[in-house]
Protein backbone atom coordinates (compact mmCIF):
# COMPACT_ATOMS: atom_id res chain seq x y z
CA UNK A 1 0.00 0.00 0.00
CA UNK A 2 1.70 2.99 -1.00
CA UNK A 3 1.97 5.91 1.87
CA UNK A 4 2.79 9.16 1.68
CA UNK A 5 6.23 10.46 2.27
CA UNK A 6 5.87 13.63 4.62
CA UNK A 7 4.57 12.53 8.21
CA UNK A 8 5.72 15.55 10.37
CA UNK A 9 4.84 19.03 9.97
CA UNK A 10 8.01 21.60 9.12
CA UNK A 11 9.09 23.89 11.67
CA UNK A 12 7.65 26.86 9.79
CA UNK A 13 4.59 27.02 6.89
CA UNK A 14 5.25 30.50 4.93
CA UNK A 15 2.36 32.74 5.71
CA UNK A 16 -0.40 32.22 2.94
CA UNK A 17 0.35 28.56 2.51
CA UNK A 18 -2.54 27.67 3.44
CA UNK A 19 -4.99 29.53 1.47
CA UNK A 20 -2.63 29.97 -1.76
CA UNK A 21 -2.74 26.17 -2.10
CA UNK A 22 -6.59 25.86 -1.37
CA UNK A 23 -7.24 28.05 -4.21
CA UNK A 24 -4.50 26.85 -6.41
CA UNK A 25 -5.77 23.30 -6.35
CA UNK A 26 -8.90 23.95 -8.15
CA UNK A 27 -6.28 25.39 -11.19
CA UNK A 28 -4.99 22.04 -10.73
CA UNK A 29 -7.65 19.91 -10.96
CA UNK A 30 -9.15 21.69 -13.37
CA UNK A 31 -6.29 21.44 -15.55
CA UNK A 32 -5.44 17.65 -15.19
CA UNK A 33 -9.39 17.64 -15.99
CA UNK A 34 -8.33 19.69 -19.26
CA UNK A 35 -5.74 17.47 -19.96
CA UNK A 36 -7.58 14.11 -19.89
CA UNK A 37 -10.79 15.77 -22.57
CA UNK A 38 -8.19 16.72 -24.87
CA UNK A 39 -7.05 13.08 -25.15
CA UNK A 40 -10.55 11.19 -24.90
CA UNK A 41 -10.67 11.33 -21.68
CA UNK A 42 -6.91 9.48 -21.27
CA UNK A 43 -5.49 10.87 -18.36
CA UNK A 44 -1.91 9.61 -18.86
CA UNK A 45 -2.10 10.22 -22.72
CA UNK A 46 -3.00 13.92 -21.71
CA UNK A 47 0.13 14.33 -19.65
CA UNK A 48 3.10 12.69 -22.21
CA UNK A 49 1.00 15.06 -24.76
CA UNK A 50 0.83 18.14 -22.42
CA UNK A 51 5.03 17.53 -21.45
CA UNK A 52 5.66 17.23 -25.21
CA UNK A 53 3.89 20.62 -26.01
CA UNK A 54 5.50 22.14 -23.18
CA UNK A 55 9.54 20.57 -24.18
CA UNK A 56 8.33 22.45 -27.46
CA UNK A 57 7.73 26.17 -26.24
CA UNK A 58 10.94 25.89 -24.14
CA UNK A 59 12.53 25.09 -27.38
CA UNK A 60 10.96 25.97 -30.65
CA UNK A 61 13.98 24.94 -32.89
CA UNK A 62 14.86 21.70 -31.40
CA UNK A 63 11.83 20.70 -29.25
CA UNK A 64 12.20 16.91 -29.21
CA UNK A 65 12.64 15.16 -25.97
CA UNK A 66 13.80 11.30 -24.67
CA UNK A 67 10.66 8.98 -23.68
CA UNK A 68 13.17 8.44 -20.49
CA UNK A 69 13.52 11.97 -19.67
CA UNK A 70 9.55 12.40 -20.11
CA UNK A 71 9.12 9.61 -17.57
CA UNK A 72 11.80 11.52 -15.30
CA UNK A 73 9.63 14.52 -15.51
CA UNK A 74 5.94 12.99 -15.19
CA UNK A 75 7.89 10.84 -12.54
CA UNK A 76 6.18 7.80 -13.84
CA UNK A 77 7.20 4.34 -15.31
CA UNK A 78 9.20 4.24 -18.29
CA UNK A 79 7.05 1.73 -19.56
CA UNK A 80 4.02 3.64 -18.94
CA UNK A 81 5.57 6.58 -20.63
CA UNK A 82 6.36 4.39 -23.54
CA UNK A 83 3.49 2.95 -24.31
CA UNK A 84 1.29 6.07 -24.59
CA UNK A 85 4.04 8.41 -26.28
CA UNK A 86 3.99 5.62 -28.80
CA UNK A 87 -0.02 6.11 -28.53
CA UNK A 88 0.02 9.86 -29.72
CA UNK A 89 2.68 9.17 -32.40
CA UNK A 90 0.03 6.21 -34.00
CA UNK A 91 -2.49 9.14 -34.00
CA UNK A 92 -0.16 11.64 -35.59
CA UNK A 93 -0.27 13.91 -32.75
CA UNK A 94 3.76 13.34 -32.09
CA UNK A 95 6.57 12.19 -34.07
CA UNK A 96 9.46 10.08 -33.20
CA UNK A 97 13.45 9.75 -33.85
CA UNK A 98 16.22 8.93 -32.70
CA UNK A 99 16.74 11.89 -30.98
CA UNK A 100 13.37 12.05 -29.39
CA UNK A 101 9.57 12.92 -29.36
CA UNK A 102 8.21 16.03 -30.37
CA UNK A 103 4.26 17.49 -31.33
CA UNK A 104 4.17 17.46 -34.99
CA UNK A 105 3.70 20.98 -36.47
CA UNK A 106 0.06 20.27 -37.88
CA UNK A 107 -0.89 19.01 -33.84
CA UNK A 108 0.13 22.70 -32.56
CA UNK A 109 -1.90 24.71 -34.79
CA UNK A 110 -4.64 22.19 -34.77
CA UNK A 111 -8.25 23.85 -33.56
CA UNK A 112 -7.92 21.27 -30.63
CA UNK A 113 -4.79 22.29 -29.49
CA UNK A 114 -5.24 25.82 -29.48
CA UNK A 115 -9.00 25.84 -27.76
CA UNK A 116 -6.89 23.58 -25.08
CA UNK A 117 -4.16 26.36 -24.99
CA UNK A 118 -6.95 29.03 -24.41
CA UNK A 119 -9.10 26.76 -22.04
CA UNK A 120 -5.41 26.41 -20.09
CA UNK A 121 -4.56 29.91 -19.84
CA UNK A 122 -8.69 30.67 -19.23
CA UNK A 123 -8.01 28.45 -16.27
CA UNK A 124 -4.49 30.10 -15.11
CA UNK A 125 -6.56 33.77 -14.74
CA UNK A 126 -9.37 32.58 -13.30
CA UNK A 127 -6.75 31.38 -10.38
CA UNK A 128 -4.60 34.44 -10.43
CA UNK A 129 -8.21 36.50 -10.11
CA UNK A 130 -8.77 34.46 -7.04
CA UNK A 131 -5.76 35.00 -5.66
CA UNK A 132 -6.15 38.68 -6.38
CA UNK A 133 -9.54 38.95 -4.70
CA UNK A 134 -8.32 36.82 -1.36
CA UNK A 135 -5.22 39.51 -1.35
CA UNK A 136 -2.78 36.90 -2.11
CA UNK A 137 -1.58 38.16 -5.65
CA UNK A 138 -2.01 41.23 -7.48
CA UNK A 139 -2.50 40.56 -11.29
CA UNK A 140 -4.79 42.61 -13.26
CA UNK A 141 -6.22 41.13 -16.13
CA UNK A 142 -5.63 42.88 -19.47
CA UNK A 143 -7.90 45.15 -20.40
CA UNK A 144 -9.58 43.53 -23.53
CA UNK A 145 -12.69 41.44 -21.71
CA UNK A 146 -12.92 39.37 -24.60
CA UNK A 147 -10.59 36.15 -25.26
CA UNK A 148 -10.90 35.98 -29.38
CA UNK A 149 -10.85 33.27 -31.14
CA UNK A 150 -7.36 31.88 -33.07
CA UNK A 151 -4.23 32.36 -32.27
CA UNK A 152 -3.54 33.33 -28.97
CA UNK A 153 -1.66 36.66 -27.17
CA UNK A 154 2.12 37.53 -26.00
CA UNK A 155 0.19 37.67 -22.22
CA UNK A 156 -2.14 35.03 -22.93
CA UNK A 157 0.84 32.31 -24.04
CA UNK A 158 2.91 33.47 -21.08
CA UNK A 159 0.14 32.60 -19.10
CA UNK A 160 -0.56 29.28 -20.87
CA UNK A 161 2.74 28.38 -20.98
CA UNK A 162 3.68 29.19 -16.99
CA UNK A 163 0.21 27.25 -15.55
CA UNK A 164 1.54 24.07 -17.62
CA UNK A 165 4.88 24.44 -15.73
CA UNK A 166 3.10 24.64 -12.47
CA UNK A 167 1.33 21.69 -13.71
CA UNK A 168 4.16 19.42 -14.65
CA UNK A 169 5.78 20.08 -11.44
CA UNK A 170 2.56 19.53 -9.55
CA UNK A 171 1.88 16.39 -11.17
CA UNK A 172 5.83 15.32 -10.17
CA UNK A 173 5.24 16.64 -6.59
CA UNK A 174 2.43 13.93 -6.50
CA UNK A 175 4.51 11.06 -7.62
CA UNK A 176 7.46 12.21 -4.84
CA UNK A 177 4.88 12.19 -2.37
CA UNK A 178 2.70 9.43 -2.99
CA UNK A 179 5.65 6.64 -3.95
CA UNK A 180 4.82 6.80 -7.35
CA UNK A 181 0.91 6.42 -7.32
CA UNK A 182 -0.29 9.63 -9.35
CA UNK A 183 -3.64 8.37 -8.99
CA UNK A 184 -4.03 8.03 -5.57
CA UNK A 185 -2.38 11.35 -5.12
CA UNK A 186 -4.97 12.76 -7.38
CA UNK A 187 -7.72 10.60 -5.36
CA UNK A 188 -6.14 12.28 -2.73
CA UNK A 189 -6.31 15.79 -3.69
CA UNK A 190 -10.09 15.77 -5.20
CA UNK A 191 -11.40 14.61 -1.82
CA UNK A 192 -9.64 17.56 0.46
CA UNK A 193 -9.89 19.98 -2.75
CA UNK A 194 -13.84 19.41 -3.24
CA UNK A 195 -13.95 19.47 1.12
CA UNK A 196 -12.83 23.38 1.17
CA UNK A 197 -14.28 24.16 -2.58
CA UNK A 198 -17.39 26.17 -0.95
CA UNK A 199 -15.18 28.48 0.49
CA UNK A 200 -12.98 29.43 -2.71
CA UNK A 201 -15.08 32.70 -3.16
CA UNK A 202 -15.93 33.92 0.28
CA UNK A 203 -13.63 35.46 3.07
CA UNK A 204 -12.60 32.40 4.67
CA UNK A 205 -10.93 31.38 1.59
CA UNK A 206 -7.31 33.65 3.14
CA UNK A 207 -7.92 31.62 6.46
CA UNK A 208 -4.26 31.61 6.98
CA UNK A 209 -4.51 28.30 9.47
CA UNK A 210 -5.92 24.47 8.11
CA UNK A 211 -9.26 25.10 8.21
CA UNK A 212 -11.56 22.92 11.48
CA UNK A 213 -13.42 19.73 10.34
CA UNK A 214 -16.62 21.69 10.47
CA UNK A 215 -15.85 23.67 7.67
CA UNK A 216 -15.36 20.82 5.44
CA UNK A 217 -17.91 19.37 3.56
CA UNK A 218 -18.08 15.32 2.94
CA UNK A 219 -17.72 14.34 -0.54
CA UNK A 220 -18.69 11.12 -2.52
CA UNK A 221 -16.78 8.27 -3.84
CA UNK A 222 -19.24 9.22 -7.28
CA UNK A 223 -18.27 12.83 -7.10
CA UNK A 224 -14.67 12.07 -6.97
CA UNK A 225 -14.78 9.49 -10.01
CA UNK A 226 -16.74 11.95 -11.96
CA UNK A 227 -14.10 14.78 -11.38
CA UNK A 228 -11.13 13.04 -12.11
CA UNK A 229 -13.02 11.10 -15.40
CA UNK A 230 -11.73 7.65 -13.95
CA UNK A 231 -13.95 4.40 -13.14
CA UNK A 232 -15.88 4.16 -10.01
CA UNK A 233 -14.06 1.20 -8.74
CA UNK A 234 -10.59 3.03 -9.31
CA UNK A 235 -11.30 5.61 -7.32
CA UNK A 236 -13.42 3.61 -4.26
CA UNK A 237 -10.14 1.16 -4.14
CA UNK A 238 -8.30 4.34 -3.65
CA UNK A 239 -10.43 5.75 -0.97
CA UNK A 240 -10.75 2.76 1.02
CA UNK A 241 -6.63 2.56 0.91
CA UNK A 242 -6.72 6.32 2.40
CA UNK A 243 -9.09 5.29 4.68
CA UNK A 244 -7.28 2.09 5.77
CA UNK A 245 -4.37 4.65 6.57
CA UNK A 246 -6.10 7.38 8.28
CA UNK A 247 -5.78 9.60 5.62
CA UNK A 248 -9.46 10.50 5.09
CA UNK A 249 -12.14 9.66 7.17
CA UNK A 250 -15.60 8.63 6.53
CA UNK A 251 -18.99 10.85 7.56
CA UNK A 252 -21.69 8.28 6.95
CA UNK A 253 -23.03 7.73 4.00
CA UNK A 254 -22.38 11.84 2.73
CA UNK A 255 -18.82 10.63 1.76
CA UNK A 256 -15.60 11.07 3.18
CA UNK A 257 -13.10 14.06 4.08
CA UNK A 258 -9.42 14.69 5.05
CA UNK A 259 -9.76 16.08 8.42
CA UNK A 260 -7.58 19.03 9.58
CA UNK A 261 -4.99 16.88 11.42
CA UNK A 262 -3.66 14.94 8.86
CA UNK A 263 -3.31 18.43 6.65
CA UNK A 264 -0.90 19.37 9.46
CA UNK A 265 0.84 15.46 9.14
CA UNK A 266 1.05 16.76 5.10
CA UNK A 267 2.54 20.51 5.44
CA UNK A 268 5.62 19.30 3.80
CA UNK A 269 3.17 19.20 0.32
CA UNK A 270 1.60 22.54 1.21
CA UNK A 271 5.39 23.98 1.35
CA UNK A 272 6.27 22.77 -1.59
CA UNK A 273 3.39 23.39 -3.60
CA UNK A 274 3.32 27.20 -2.12
CA UNK A 275 7.02 27.26 -3.56
CA UNK A 276 5.63 26.38 -7.47
CA UNK A 277 2.87 29.20 -7.09
CA UNK A 278 5.02 31.44 -5.81
CA UNK A 279 7.31 30.49 -8.37
CA UNK A 280 5.30 30.71 -11.51
CA UNK A 281 4.02 34.33 -10.38
CA UNK A 282 7.34 35.36 -10.38
CA UNK A 283 7.83 34.05 -13.56
CA UNK A 284 4.66 36.02 -14.55
CA UNK A 285 5.98 39.33 -13.09
CA UNK A 286 9.35 39.17 -15.18
CA UNK A 287 7.77 38.80 -18.26
CA UNK A 288 6.18 41.71 -17.33
CA UNK A 289 2.85 40.51 -16.37
CA UNK A 290 1.60 42.05 -13.01
CA UNK A 291 1.18 39.63 -10.39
Amino acid sequence: MSQVVPQNEPLEVPRNAYPMVRISSEFFLRSVDLLTQLQGDRLISGLVFMAVWHNHMRDPDGGRVGVRELARRLNLPYETVRRHAAGLVRAGQCTATREGIAVVPAALKSRSTVDWMRKIYLNAERMLIDLTRARLAKYEAPSRSIVRQGKLTREQMVIATASTRQLLAGIRMLGDLWNGDLLRGLVFSAIWTANVKHVINTAVAANQAVLPDDQRRPVSILAISNSLRLPYETVRRHAIELEKAGVCHRVGRQGVIVPASEHRKLADGTVQAHGMLTNMLAELRRAGLKA
